[in-house]
């Protein structure tokens, strides 16, 4: 039984907790168990029944205080339980260089074999921290025994141009259940009815409400295509830190009827069978999750010019738009790409996607393969 450690440093339940706990469920559980931790609380709570059936035990390390206490805490309590439980692999997903050190860092402190530090991200909303990430990544070098990313543009981010240029990282996917996401009429019929949908276009965004998922951006350019388009509804699935902010704007351009905040939801799939098009004017991604859920769907997609290409799966199903274009400008190709949509077998999407390598049971595969790898 190879027991691996699985610790990102998020407390809301967004993309990367998702895909950590997708590649559970899809491993082999007699060789492969997963430890979810965190440094404070965790975001796994809401599967925390589902994730004990499953063998799997979940750790919040609490760390309080100033920076410096929760650094001392986190040195210590980290280094107890690895040196506990005696992992075999310890695999750190986060955006932070700085935790990304610190975890492998005291992996090898412990004695750990595998190390793992796996890059998700492509930028920071500050922008000393994204000038602290460059100037860190040589520290990176004298942890981890494996460097993974899930894109090129996140690799970039995260490693060393000498570790880039060597290709001595692997890319693995964001793999996503295809056959959840597969597109289902009956159910958009459903749902389009229980939403009030019907005789509407159905404009999708699924994220936190953070300042890299430009939420800002997407209610001007729905306030623009509601004009051109009075029959239009958007729909957006998340929580988060900016959801005041963003309820407000929307009462301030008069788009209270026609923006539906649906909070956390477990039927995306359903949604995404509901929808017209998925829109994504994100300042940076490292390739986002749910954008493959989105294609896997069969849904067109919008996504700004400052989220890697690399998503682009369905090629021509597609369009990425740079976030200084006008509106009008966005407003113009999210139509012209819905009536292009019109003759896309959607039902055939989810095949395409698993074709194209973003299966979640291939990746999972492909991850329980590294992590039994002596």
């Amino acid at each position: 039984m190879t027991r691996v450690m699985q610790i990102n440093s998020g407390q809301k339940f967004g993309g990367v907790s998702s895909m950590i706990f997708n590649w559970y469920k899809d491993m082999n559980r007699e060789e492969v168990q997963f430890d979810f931790v965190a440094p404070r609380t965790t975001s796994f709570k809401i599967y925390e029944d589902t994730i004990k059936s499953m063998n799997g035990r979940i750790y919040e390390l609490k760390t309080s205080g100033n920076l410096v206490k929760r650094k001392i805490q986190f040195f210590y309590r980290l280094t107890k339980l690895i040196r506990k439980n005696k992992y075999d692999v310890v695999h750190v997903n986060s955006g932070s260089i700085f935790l990304n050190i610190q975890v492998s860092w005291i992996a090898k402190f412990c004695g750990v074999k595998k190390i793992i530090v796996h890059s998700h991200n492509s930028g920071n909303d500050n922008t000393f921290l994204t000038w602290f990430t460059k100037i860190c990544k040589p520290l990176l070098e004298f942890g981890p025994s494996l460097y993974f990313a899930c894109s090129r543009t996140a690799a970039d981010f995260m490693f060393t141009k000498k570790r880039i240029n060597s290709g001595e990282y692997t890319v693995i996917n964001n793999g996503v259940d295809v056959d959840r996401f597969k597109y289902e009429p009956m159910i958009r019929e459903e749902y389009r009815k229980k939403l009030g949908l019907n005789g509407k276009t159905a404009l999708l965004h699924v994220g936190r409400f953070v300042p890299a998922k430009n939420h800002t951006k997407l209610i001007e350019i729905f306030s623009k295509f509601h004009k051109m388009h009075p029959e239009t509804v958007l729909l957006l699935v998340g929580e988060g830190e900016l959801l005041g902010d963003v309820k407000k704007q929307v009462t301030k351009l008069g788009l209270d009827n026609f923006v539906r905040f649906l909070g956390l939801r477990k039927d995306i799939p359903a949604l995404m069978s509901a929808a017209d098009l998925f829109v994504l004017p994100s300042l940076y991604e490292g390739l986002p999750v749910v954008g493959v859920e989105a294609q896997a769907s069969g849904l067109p997609c919008v996504f700004s010019e400052s989220i890697t290409q690399e998503v682009d799966i369905l090629k021509g199903h597609n369009q990425f738009v740079d976030l200084s274009e006008s509106e009008s400008y966005w407003e113009k190709q999210m139509m012209e790409l819905i009536s292009k949509s019109s003759k896309f077998q959607r039902g055939a999407a989810a095949e395409q996607v698993a074709v194209n390598g973003y299966s979640l049971k291939s990746v999972a595969k492909q991850l329980e393969k590294l992590y039994l790898q002596a």
